[in-house]
């Protein structure tokens, strides 16, 4: 009962943050074949670096160490940079066909007992294109972040995708 319940609730997609992980992401990689994941950088933000992808040899370029960290001496370049890999909700919840998500801020002032309080202020932000799964590589699509939504053809500046 206990794993048919988990199951039902488990609303996080497996996940791996590489290169630490990379052979245990392998290993499911090959357990789930024709599956969609979806690679993102630490260190980056507004969409960049971002990619989907359903064959190992799509993230060969990042095994062989080929996108790199800006220079730190206190980083060794042989080092590639820290991504974390993601099973792709294929059957996301859609408003008007498109992807969104919540921006929602909450303060935890307390684990035990649990205090927390919610900001008022939240957003939401779509994408400008409905969603398909026959197109993994259009980030317009995939990305709801409002700096790759506001290159997208269907943007519309008097409408914006953030509300």
């Amino acid at each position: 009962q206990g794993k048919i319940e988990s199951q039902i609730f488990d609303s996080y997609p497996s996940t791996f943050e590489l290169p630490s992980e990379y052979h245990i992401f392998v290993e499911e990689f090959k357990r789930n074949p024709g599956l969609i994941w979806i690679m993102k950088p630490a260190a980056k933000s507004q969409g960049r670096g971002i990619f989907l992808f359903r064959k190992l040899k799509e993230i060969m370029d990042w095994r062989k160490g080929e996108y790199q960290l800006p220079f730190d001496p206190n980083i060794s370049k042989d080092l590639p940079e820290t991504y974390v890999v993601q099973r792709y909700i294929e059957n996301p919840y859609l408003i008007g066909s498109r992807k969104f998500d919540m921006r929602i801020y909450v303060l935890v002032v307390s684990y035990n007992p649990l205090k927390a309080w919610l900001y008022r202020g939240g957003f939401a932000r779509f994408s400008n294109t409905r969603f398909s799964l026959d197109s993994i590589e259009d980030t317009y699509i995939h990305l709801t972040n409002v700096a790759v939504q506001k290159t997208s053809p269907d943007y519309d500046p008097e409408k914006g995708c953030k509300w």
